[in-house]
């Protein structure tokens, strides 16, 4: 029996992060230079950051954490140990929020200057492992979920590119993602997103093409009380044609649907449009 949990990525989705690997772990190399000489530029490591319960230093430690985990992760892969087949019972939200916990004790310097240093220590780390390892294999992830190594380097490049921007808010400087970027992490967020689905919104039947604009084209759909997510082709209920940065802030969080809806940068088509409104309240934030 399914349970709103399960995912159901197929291999056409995971090629993709697969073909765009060596792309995606350049893409993570450099968003994280970028991050670690904003980071320099800082002067008030405890600003909070607006929407997060963390302060900048600690969502700081929080990347960090999360590239050692990664890392270490497909270290033990590479060395020929194969992951459990079978993911934890607890939702990968409720573990994700342990796993988190964990960082920021292990993590424990809250100077911006000096994780600016362990940020790119952490990302060399990870990118020279992550270049040599064999995709295509499964490797789970510290919050239970199971995933190709290629769509762990998108899913970092995504955390690279929203708490970057998150601690460059807090801290009240620029911070810019390119649709490049952005392009690079989607298929990755996208191929885990089912394991996200609200448990009060399992019982919803709907199903949407999603149209990146300078990218894929990709099918979510919910059916009886399993999210799904593929390549288009399959008739949908609404399409979503999105600018990809602006689908990725949404897809976080970090600003609301309507705004840009109203500069057209998320434009809703198909036989029942309206259906978009529901898009954003489908899963919890990642």
């Amino acid at each position: 029996m399914t349970t709103t949990h399960d995912v159901i990525a197929p291999a056409d989705l995971v090629s993709e992060t697969r073909r765009n690997h060596q792309e995606t772990l350049e893409a993570l190399r450099r968003v994280s230079i970028r991050n670690a000489q904003r980071w320099r530029r800082i002067s008030d490591y405890n600003v909070p950051v607006p929407g997060l319960e963390w302060t900048a230093a600690e969502t700081a430690a929080h990347m960090i954490g999360d590239l050692r985990d990664y890392t270490e992760v497909l270290t033990r892969f590479a060395r020929g140990y194969v992951t459990h087949r079978q993911r934890p019972a607890e939702s990968p939200s409720h573990m994700s929020a342990a796993v988190n916990a964990r960082h920021l004790t292990a993590v424990s310097d809250r100077n911006l200057h000096r994780l600016a240093a362990q940020l790119e220590q952490a990302t060399a780390d990870y990118v020279a492992v992550a270049g040599t390892v064999e995709t295509g294999r499964s490797v789970l992830r510290p919050n239970g979920l199971i995933v190709d190594p290629s769509t762990m380097t998108g899913l970092l490049l995504g955390e690279q590119l929203i708490h970057g921007l998150d601690i460059a808010r807090a801290a009240e400087r620029d911070w810019t993602i390119g649709a490049d970027e952005a392009l690079l992490a989607i298929p990755a967020v996208l191929a885990v997103a089912p394991a996200y689905l609200r448990p009060a919104q399992a019982n919803q039947r709907v199903s949407f093409e999603l149209r990146m604009r300078g990218g894929g084209r990709y099918r979510f759909a919910v059916v009886n009380g399993t999210a799904l997510v593929g390549q288009a082709g399959a008739p949908v209920d609404c399409t979503i044609t999105a600018d990809p940065v602006a689908f990725l802030l949404v897809g976080f969080g970090r600003v609301p649907q309507w705004a840009p809806v109203l500069r057209g940068k998320l434009r809703a088509g198909g036989r029942r449009p309206w259906r978009a409104t529901k898009f954003g309240s489908l899963l919890s934030n990642p």
